[in-house]
């Protein structure tokens, strides 16, 4: 099981990541809509694993923090290149 820190972590990440995505959804300058598109679809899909992760019972596999480390490595490169836009 999620320690609490670790689980409210986890929300703000998810809350943070996918209040972005909404916000750039309709403002990526028209030159760059594939690729920011792109990227704000990665950032969705590493936003929903996280989401996965923490909706897994029990204690936290070797596995499950793997994925959590990936995703907030893939987050924040995402981060990174959409504010290159």
């Amino acid at each position: 099981m999620l320690s609490p820190s670790l689980n409210e972590d986890l929300t703000q990440i998810i809350a943070t990541v996918s209040s972005i995505v909404a916000a750039c959804q309709d403002k990526l300058p028209a030159s760059r809509a594939q690729q920011g598109g792109d990227i704000l679809r990665e950032l969705s899909e590493h936003a929903n694993k996280l989401g996965e992760v923490r909706a897994l019972p029990g204690e936290v596999a070797k596995e499950s923090r793997q994925v959590m480390l990936k995703s907030g490595f893939a987050i924040v490169n995402a981060m990174e290149t959409l504010q290159k836009l």
